[in-house]
């Protein structure tokens, strides 16, 4: 089964088309399941060896910025909270916490994207619907993990694009997986795939205005 998702892996991102998806579907939601996980399990890894790597460059980052709010602090007279928001996290190993995190956040956008589909008048069955999700999730978010372990210093001007490219990529995948996945037209199904998008996007936002509100009256 898992050659078989592999294969299916490979047509759907090689091949990008609703009819590939029909082709490869399948209502298996625990192989959907397994297949994340293995997927998480790879890219956990790959970010962990990225951080052994990027470690060292990224100390020497922190060390000038914390020395550029020191002199800001001594000009001001005041303490500001940045070195709080800024201090780089030691996860030690924390593959096993970001295989679960992964998926949680893949069960969580599967029932919101069933829900939405079944109020849109979609007649996808989830196990359907979570393997064609889990079909193109897992290659999108290794290569995802890949370009992110070249993202440091200069090389992020040349990683930048591609990052953006692969995040624009896997929404177009999404919105032909609801297709045939969820048994939506076209237009339904580009409605579903905004809405958890611009939401998210509000989200980020909000919590941005609000970290930038706190640090500002500390």
């Amino acid at each position: 089964m898992l050659n078989s998702m592999l294969r299916g892996s490979w047509a759907i991102v090689s091949r990008p088309a609703v009819a590939n998806f029909e082709a490869h579907e399948r209502n298996a939601f625990g192989w959907a399941l397994l297949y994340v996980t293995l997927g998480a399990t790879i890219t956990a890894a790959i970010g962990w060896l990225a951080h052994l790597v990027q470690a060292p460059f990224l100390e020497r980052q922190y060390a000038v910025l914390f020395a550029e709010l020191a002199k800001l602090e001594a000009a001001t007279g005041q303490d500001l909270a940045f070195e709080q928001l800024f201090t780089p996290a030691r996860p030690g190993i924390p593959i096993l916490s970001n295989v679960l995190l992964t998926l949680i956040g893949f069960l969580i956008y599967l029932l919101i994207i069933f829900l939405l589909g079944r109020a849109l008048g979609g007649t996808g069955r989830l196990g359907e619907l979570a393997y064609d999700l889990a079909l193109f999730w897992v290659p999108v978010s290794v290569v995802s993990a890949v370009v992110n372990a070249f993202s440091i210093g200069l090389f992020s001007c040349l990683t930048a694009p591609v990052a953006i490219f692969v995040t624009l990529y896997g929404l177009y995948l999404t919105y032909l997986s609801v297709q045939s996945g969820m048994n939506l037209p076209a237009r339904k199904a580009l409605t579903l795939v905004l809405i958890p998008a611009l939401l998210w996007l509000a989200t980020f936002c909000a919590l941005v205005l609000i970290i930038v509100g706190f640090a500002g009256q500390a």
